[in-house]
């Protein structure tokens, strides 16, 4: 008994000894690189700390000292949102450098940055900095794709990937964007409480906004077309328990976290266990998403061998498909399992981060409705007064800048990612707005968006000479690159362009580099015909709550925006899933 003892005594010294060791290590690397450097006696990676500090969050921020908690919250996932540019300015700032500063903790040593010349370099070194193995374990589940993979591997991937990502691609998904809003207008003004003026009430607007980019994709990704109303959509294929529709909602909506879990044990989940109907679905889900790619690449293979058609569908599994019979040499081709795994990436990735930022958009909009002013202006030089006209996407979507500078400053507050992560498996020398550092190998560097984006050297009182005359005159107690202001993005008429473009490595929401994301034009599509057509006929107000005045329901919508949650992507709390009770009520009232 006593030797049991001792060995596992000896365990504990020996396992608190490499914690310790590293910690010291760490530290020393922080003072030679010459960095602002904080020190944590913990392992911010740690996977047990990071699945219990999130949901403790709250509750660690009530009971700890304020000083404490300031601290501690940096070593919690996704505090980027939540702290904005404050560890900068109070840690950071006073050690000699505002843009940057370390993590010497006992696990990795972290590099956090808000330096552009630092998120620029890093970026474009993707040999040299590499993505994290947990990206591949939450993308990869049906192969390896362009997100998921380095090296040599990546950019063959990358090479095919952006072949296919043309303007036929972006057609069928304005047109397809255009056909499911509608029905979604359809749907609300039939169920809606003054359906003869032209007006709507729900509170699962934003849940039809996850169906429309979900229909969406499946169209523009696998070209499996769905009706609005889903009875008159995809009929079950023999032997499956989900249609594809279905099977892909399911899986897409699981990527932050469930769908790790072996589809064997999904399968299997048992029923007095918590979650057991959601995981047994997704476990299905899991099992019949890939069946079902493969008979629709099948399908597509079939038709291209019969010639039926010489160019293709204008989807993304058929473009593939033609990319790969095009290439003569078999390494330079996609495998099968790579085929399935970037199919699958275009409809996941694409699903959640375009749903989310019309999401946004909305409720933006609800909050400062003379944006909504500004934008009817342009929708009703581009749309016919006829709604029953179809806009044209070659002539329409490039002159939409009021929609686009709207998205551009939604994902400039509210980006679908706080942070990117990257590792470097050996030392590397970085080039930094302070001069050139050293950094050991097998650190992490964090690039902060969240700060970036707020950067008070570069956003405050951009093209003010864009301002509608109102805003001059608005009370904003909020500094202006806090605020939502999306004419900051429309540079003055006879400019060499339109709309303004950034600072290299000061705008982030699609990455940067030759990691840039390749759906980056398909989501810019998609939100930019959801707005024409919602728009076209409508005006969007937040519903009042018994008794709430329009001050108190401004104020329920900043609560709404900045209590939102980080996970995979950030995404507002409690705006999904709306069933009896619960959900954010929209209106939609007819302004002509």
């Amino acid at each position: 008994m006593s030797s049991g003892v001792g060995i596992v005594g000896v365990l504990v010294v020996l396992y608190l000894t490499n914690f310790a060791y590293r910690l010291f290590r760490n530290v020393n690397a922080a003072k030679s690189i010459g960095l602002p450097f904080l020190v944590y006696p913990i392992d911010p990676s740690n996977i047990i700390w990071l699945l219990t500090s999130v949901p403790l969050r709250p509750w660690l921020k009530r009971i700890l000292p304020a000083q404490i908690w300031k601290r501690l919250t940096l070593t919690i996932y996704g505090w980027e949102f939540y702290e904005k540019r404050r560890p900068f300015e109070e840690y950071a700032a006073p050690q000699g450098n505002q843009k940057s500063f370390l993590i010497a903790s006992c696990g990795s040593l972290e590099l956090h940055t808000a330096d552009p010349i630092v998120a620029t370099e890093v970026l474009r070194r993707t040999n040299d900095f590499k993505m994290p193995p947990l990206t591949g374990l939450l993308l990869g589940q049906f192969g390896h794709n362009v997100l998921t993979t380095n090296g040599e591997r990546w950019a063959k991937q990358r090479k095919v990937v952006a072949s296919v990502i043309n303007e036929r691609i972006s057609k069928t998904i304005f047109d397809s964007t255009v056909c499911q809003t509608t029905g979604m207008l359809d749907e609300l003004l039939f169920v809606g409480t003054d359906r003869e003026r032209g007006s709507a009430e729900s509170t699962k607007m934003f849940d039809m906004i996850k169906q429309i980019t979900i229909h969406v994709l499946s169209e523009a990704g696998m070209g499996v077309k769905a009706p609005w109303r889903s009875k008159d959509g995809e009929k079950l294929r023999s032997g499956f328990k989900m249609t594809y529709i279905e099977a892909c909602k399911v899986v897409m909506e699981s990527v932050t976290g469930p769908i790790i879990i072996p589809t064997s044990i999904l399968l299997n989940w048992p029923s007095w266990l918590p979650g057991y109907r959601k995981l047994k679905q997704l476990g299905i889900a899991k099992h019949e998403f890939p069946m079902h790619t493969e008979i629709l690449l099948n399908q597509e293979r079939q038709r291209i061998w019969d010639k039926k058609t010489s160019s293709g569908q204008s989807n993304i599994m058929s473009q593939l498909l033609q990319a790969a019979e095009e290439q003569e040499n078999e390494a330079k081709a996609l495998s099968k399992e790579e085929l399935n795994g970037n199919l699958f990436l275009f409809t996941a990735a694409g699903f959640e981060t375009t749903a989310n930022t019309l999401s946004y958009a909305i409720v933006l909009l609800a909050r400062y409705p003379r944006w909504q002013e500004w934008l009817f202006e342009e929708v009703d030089a581009l749309m016919s007064t006829d709604v029953s006209v179809s806009p044209e996407y070659s002539s329409v979507f490039p002159r939409a800048t009021r929609i686009m500078a709207v998205m551009l400053e939604t994902l400039r507050l509210y980006p679908p990612v706080v942070h990117v992560l990257r590792t470097n498996e050996t030392p590397q020398e970085l080039m930094t707005s302070e001069g050139m550092i050293s950094l050991p190998a097998n650190s992490s560097v964090i690039i902060n968006h969240i700060a970036l984006h707020l950067d008070p050297d570069v956003w405050p009182d951009v093209n003010r000479c864009s301002d509608p005359s109102w805003v001059h005159t608005d009370n904003n107690e909020l500094p202006d690159e806090s605020t939502f202001r999306p004419s900051r993005w429309i540079n003055p008429l006879g400019s060499a362009r339109p709309m303004y473009q950034p600072p290299k490595g000061c705008f982030l929401p699609w990455g940067h580099g030759p990691r840039v994301c390749p759906g980056q034009k398909m989501g810019q599509v998609e939100f930019v015909a959801v707005m024409l057509k919602v728009l076209q006929r409508h005006r969007i107000d937040a519903v009042p709550l018994i008794a709430e005045k329009p001050r108190e329901v401004e104020q329920r919508l900043d609560g709404l925006l900045s209590n939102s949650v980080p996970k995979m992507t950030l995404i507002m709390d409690g705006i999904y899933d709306a069933g009896t009770t619960g959900g954010v009520g929209m209106r939609l009232t007819s302004r002509k």
